[in-house]
């Protein structure tokens, strides 16, 4: 199969600390993986080592249109490849190992795409599991049932919340079952009650795994948060994480979709049965560009769980896009630290972490939506990598 070669060009990031003093060193280097890539409505992205050659590769595809990845030679080298045609996803998609061959494949709305095991000599093989599920937002795996074996789960404008027990033929159709109504984005999974099993977070619902099957779910309409306004009410990014520490699992949660839009944790206040809201702050006062990303991880390596998002060119704010990693000071989420780590003219989309040099820490890499014609990058779409300098 026909690749591109990618030579990527390194920026050095323009980033801030604040204040000097009270917070870890925190740093970035950017670098293209490319600068060309065509049309827009780019929405899916995953992280994984698709050829098995110990380097992290990277997938994006289009709304409901193709889908490529990029095989990683170096952190400034890249080789484009297609993926697949003809998504049913919007945005959501996902890796795992669907049949069990050692080798990542794709899932995109009711479909999976299958690593042909030499994936720079083909595209994968298109296998539908479900041909009414189409428009898919959110794809999330996880073991809903306890059986030990992942499950795959999905929320759509078009459909409601649901999950897919993979058969052991998974060539066949898989099983789904219904959990609750959906919005535009924002599925997440965390044990909110501390009973062992995984339950569904919806932007202001959870869903209660009430059986630990699966089968059974109880709906909680009890989180203060989502911005209820068309054209996508109630549209967030969401993750369950302990952030404060105490053994519980808590919601760190973006309004996606808006302008201005809110970041910010809940904390569980026992159980799942009240929560607490906590506004993230920020280092200035203009407002922000759609927060379309989500990323809770340690970047600084200190033990606590910090919190990554940039703003969007589709929908800016009053400044040109920039990309954040709130530090959380304290390990306890009371005390947040904004550090700007990119200032380049460039947004992001849906952006994803990995350890892609191999170096101990989490590095981030995102693409655009759209892009706008007055970014850094001439006004032509581009993909991004922040290299975490921790290490």
């Amino acid at each position: 199969m026909k690749s591109t070669l990618l030579c990527a060009v390194v920026i050095f990031v323009v980033f801030r600390m604040l204040p000097i003093g009270l917070c870890g060193e925190i740093r970035f280097r950017h670098h293209f993986v490319d600068r060309d890539l065509p049309g827009n409505s780019w929405g899916q992205t995953a992280v994984a080592d698709l050829d098995r050659d110990g380097r992290l590769d990277y997938i994006t595809g289009k709304s409901r249109g193709q889908m490529v990845w990029y095989r990683q030679i170096s952190l400034t080298q890249w080789e484009r490849h297609i993926l697949g045609e003809d998504s049913p996803s919007d945005v959501g998609g996902a890796v795992l190992d669907v049949d069990g061959d050692g080798w990542m494949d794709f899932v995109t709305g009711g479909a999976w795409y299958r690593n042909p095991q030499r994936p720079t000599e083909g595209p994968f093989e298109r296998i539908v599991f479900d041909k009414e599920l189409q428009g898919v937002h959110d794809v999330v795996v996880a073991d809903v049932n306890g059986d030990g074996r992942l499950d795959v789960l999905t929320m759509s404008d078009r459909n409601n919340i649901r999950w897919y027990q993979i058969p052991e033929n998974p060539r066949e159709l898989w099983v789904r079952t219904d959990i609750g109504p959906s919005v535009h984005a924002g599925l997440a999974v965390g044990d909110l009650d501390g009973d062992g099993d995984l339950d569904v977070i919806r932007s202001n619902f959870w869903f209660e795994n009430a059986d630990g099957k699966g089968k059974t779910w109880n709906v909680h309409e009890n989180i203060p948060f989502g911005n209820p306004n068309p054209p996508y009410a109630l549209a967030t990014r969401c993750i369950a994480v302990d952030i404060d520490g105490d053994s519980d699992q808590d919601l760190v949660m973006t309004e996606n979709e808006i302008r201005g839009g809110r970041i910010g944790w809940l904390e569980n206040l026992g159980y799942g049965k009240a929560w607490k809201l906590y506004l993230i702050p920020q280092s200035d006062a203009s407002i922000r560009g759609a927060y379309h990303s989500l990323i809770v991880a340690d970047f600084d390596l200190d033990g606590d769980w910090d919190v990554f998002s940039c703003e969007m060119e589709g929908i800016m704010g009053e400044k040109l896009p920039r990309w954040f990693v709130w530090e959380n000071v304290d390990g306890k989420g009371q005390n947040w630290v904004e550090h700007v780590v990119l200032d380049a003219g460039l947004g992001g989309h849906e952006a994803v972490a990995g350890d892609f040099d191999g170096d101990g820490d989490l590095d981030i890499i995102s693409k655009l939506w759209r892009p706008r014609k007055d970014n850094a990058n001439g006004g032509k779409n581009h993909v991004d990598l922040l290299e975490n300098l921790r290490r």
